[in-house]
C-alpha cells in the first residue's frame, strides 16, 4: 500500500521500499550513511522499539515516560474510516528478542490529523493543513522485561527549538527499524535538518525508509539527548530533488494521555 503527502512527500509505508540501486541511491541521497546498533542496546538506543499493530503492520516508537511512547500517527490510518489499533510496543527489539514488552493501551493524536486524510484506491493523501499533526502519543503497560530508561523529549517552545538546533549545527541523529533490516536497529548519526518549517516541521537529510516511520529524531543537549521530532515522511525517489524527509517536531504533540 502506497501513501502520499500532497507536498511531494511519502509517507514510509509498508510497501514502498525501493528495490533498485538506483531508486535507493535516491532516496538515500546519493550514499546509505546508516549504521546497525549493537545488540543489546545501550542508552539511548534501548528506549526505541518496534510498534505492532492489531493488523501486524509495524512502524519504530520511543519510550519517553515509563507508561508512553511517540510514534507517527499515520501508522493507525491505513484503510479509510478503520482505526488500526496499537497492539504491542517492544523496547530493544532484535531479532524477534525485546528488552521489554509492553501492551499498548491507547493512542491518541489530534482530530486534525485524521480529518485532513483523503482516501484513493490503496493511495492515502495527507492535505497539507494536516501534515504537521503525524505525531501521537502511545499509553502503555508492562506485561514483561526489564523497562529501559525512557528517552527525554524537548519541551521547549519554538524560539529554544530554533537556537538548541542551531547550537548543534543542525545535526541530528535519527534510529529505527527500517524494512530493509526490520529485526535491527538502525541509525543515521549526525545527519542533517535543513529546515524548521512555519508549521512546526523539520525538513531532513537521514536515510529513512518504511518501517522508520515514528522513529525519533534528536540531537545531544548538554542536559543529553532529547527527541525533538518523529519521522514522518520522504519523496517518492524521483522527486527526492523536490523535497527533503520530513519529521513532526514535538511542538505537536496533543495533550498526554
Amino acid at each position: 500500500m502506497k501513501y502520499v503527502l500532497t507536498f511531494l512527500a511519502l509517507i514510509l509505508s509498508a510497501n514502498s521500499f525501493a528495490q533498485t540501486s538506483k531508486e535507493n541511491k535516491a532516496l538515500f541521497f546519493g550514499k546509505d550513511d546508516r549504521v546497525f546498533i549493537k545488540a543489546p542496546y545501550a542508552q539511548p538506543f534501548a528506549a526505541i522499539g518496534q510498534l505492532e499493530t492489531a493488523a501486524a503492520s509495524t512502524c519504530t516508537a520511543t519510550l519517553v515516560a515509563p507508561d508512553l511512547a511517540i510514534t507517527a500517527a499515520h501508522c493507525f490510518l491505513m484503510e479509510a474510516k478503520k482505526l488500526d489499533a496499537g497492539r504491542w510496543f517492544k523496547a530493544g527489539f532484535y531479532k524477534g528478542e525485546y528488552q521489554a514488552r509492553y501492551q499498548v493501551l491507547s493512542q491518541s493524536f489530534h482530530p486534525r490529523f485524521k480529518k485532513g486524510l483523503v482516501y484513493k484506491g490503496e493511495d492515502v493523501y495527507i492535505q497539507d493543513s494536516a501534515a504537521a499533526y503525524d505525531i501521537a502519543w502511545l499509553k502503555l503497560k508492562l506485561i514483561d522485561g526489564k523497562a529501559p530508561t525512557p528517552l527525554p523529549l524537548f519541551s521547549g517552545n519554538k524560539a529554544e527549538l530554533k537556537a538548541i538546533i542551531a547550537t548543534n549545527k543542525s545535526l541530528v541523529t535519527q534510529a529505527g527499524f527500517a524494512e530493509d533490516h526490520d529485526s535491527e536497529l538502525t541509525a543515521h548519526q549526525g545527519c542533517k535538518i535543513t529546515r524548521l518549517r512555519s508549521n512546526n516541521t523539520i525538513y531532513h537529510r537521514c536515510d529513512t525508509l518504511a518501517g522508520d516511520s515514528g522513529s525519533p529524531i534528536w540531537l545531544n543537549s548538554e542536559a543529553g539527548p532529547l527527541i525533538i521530532a518523529v519521522q514522518s515522511s520522504a519523496p517518492d525517489w524521483f522527486n527526492r530533488k523536490k523535497a527533503d524527509n520530513v519529521g513532526v517536531t514535538v511542538l505537536q504533540l496533543p495533550p498526554k494521555p
